[in-house]
């Protein structure tokens, strides 16, 4: 097993991508601590884990809090003794309301962007990373290794207009990944970034679970085979990406088969960025 001994940090690993990523370090032998908002998920993904033989520990705890990221970091090294792998997963959209202004059904432009819907999508994609890596990082130093992989999104460098925030905070993922990874390079950490493509986690199966009740026209349909259709076109490979698929890319880029890899951004997206 690739990863047997090291003790794997995945934050928002409670549910969608980032089980998917808990689940595939835990296959490839490492211990692994679930961080996450909802601790009933967390717990149950960390029952999975010791399931495979692996040991684990459910943490419930707000990523975009400093306080509670540092009590995080200090319970799994009382717990774990170590830790050789972070995986920043936590992150997505932050919905606003519609200006007045705006008609029902009109696309949104720039400048309908609230301010504080800026802040918090900024704080949900960027302060996480930024403070779980500067909780974690010291202990990487003084142990003279380490592994981060920050999960990003295709969006980092395909714009879309309607999600003009989430585009912006993404982007700035990969190149906070590239900035660490140049200054931690030197101490034997790597820091990579996995930027998936279109992937049905339980949230977006539960938006196009509402579309199907609201659309007579996609009655009948699976909220699978609707986000098929929606996204098949713009993927050169005619398929949808899974969390697996991001965890089994997550176990490369933190294993020895990836220890000369650090600062690269990997798009896990069917071909989706080749335009």
């Amino acid at each position: 097993m690739k990863l047997e001994g090291r003790v794997a940090v995945v934050t928002g690993g409670g549910q969608g991508i980032g089980e998917g990523i808990v689940r595939c370090l835990a296959n490839e032998g490492a211990d692994v601590v679930v961080v996450d908002l909802n601790g009933d998920t967390a717990a149950k993904v960390a029952d999975e884990v010791v399931a495979l033989g692996r040991k684990s520990l459910a943490i419930q705890s707000d990523v975009t809090d400093s306080e509670q990221v540092g009590q995080t970091v200090q319970e799994i090294i009382d717990s774990f003794g170590q830790i050789d792998i972070l995986v920043n997963d936590v992150g997505g959209g932050v919905r606003g309301k519609r200006p007045r202004t705006r008609p029902a059904g009109s696309r949104q432009t720039f400048v309908d962007i609230d301010e504080d819907v800026w802040d918090r999508t900024f704080e949900l994609n960027a302060k996480t990373q930024f403070l779980m890596c500067r909780a974690v990082v010291p202990h990487f130093l003084k142990q003279e290794s380490g592994k981060i992989v920050n999960i990003g999104s295709r969006l980092a460098v395909i714009p879309d207009p309607q999600l003009f925030t989430y585009c912006v905070t993404k982007a700035a993922v990969v190149h906070f990944t590239s900035l660490l990874a140049t200054e931690l390079a030197p101490h034997n950490i790597n820091v990579n970034c996995v930027c998936p493509g279109d992937v049905l986690t339980p949230n977006i199966a539960r938006i196009f679970e509402r579309a199907i009740e609201n659309n007579p026209d996609a009655k009948g349909k699976t909220p699978e085979e609707m986000f098929l259709d929606i996204a098949k076109p713009r993927i050169p490979m005619q398929r949808l990406q899974t969390p697996e698929d991001m965890g089994n890319a997550v176990v490369f880029l933190v294993s020895e088969d990836a220890r000369n890899i650090t600062g690269q951004a990997l798009y896990v997206d069917g071909g989706q960025v080749m335009g």
